[in-house]
């Protein structure tokens, strides 16, 4: 039997793995945290930093699985619902593009912008209407004056 020096030299995952393994059944993030806490005797090291250690060993380790709405379980329960995305490495596939992979049409001249541009003549100006404005800080003074 394991006395609590040993469970507290157990690795976080391992105890995590016992504690379901034993439940049979999904755990909550926090009851699982806890449990785990509780099952290492680290109850007085329960502060947010060392919960949040504990639940990122288990989110490293890949015996466990996210099973959704903050429930962990193990990878093996869960079967056929974990949908893998294949990893495409660069460099080692098989495949090598044909030149009909590539549409060219030269009559498409796509660094020719000039029929993008409108032209405008060199003698027209943009002509703004001139505004009557004052020098900076006239105002202020004439407020000095009435006081």
């Amino acid at each position: 039997m394991n006395t609590p020096l040993n469970k507290k030299r157990e690795p976080i995952p391992d105890t995590g793995l016992r504690i379901l393994r034993t439940r049979r059944q999904t755990m909550h993030y926090k009851d699982l945290v806890n449990e785990i806490v509780v099952e290492r005797g680290e109850e007085q090291l329960s502060t947010p930093e060392h919960l949040a250690h504990v639940l990122t060993q288990i989110n490293l380790d890949a015996r466990f699985v996210h099973m959704g709405k903050g429930y962990w379980g193990l990878r093996d329960w869960a079967g056929g619902q974990q949908k893998y995305t294949p990893v495409i490495i660069p460099g080692e596939g098989d495949y090598q593009p044909k030149p009909g992979d590539y549409i060219f049409v030269e009559d498409d001249d796509t660094d020719d912008e000039s029929e993008l541009l409108i032209p405008v003549p060199d003698e027209e100006e943009e002509v703004f209407p001139e505004e009557e404005s004052e020098p900076l800080g006239s105002d202020d003074e004439d407020d000095d004056d009435d006081e």
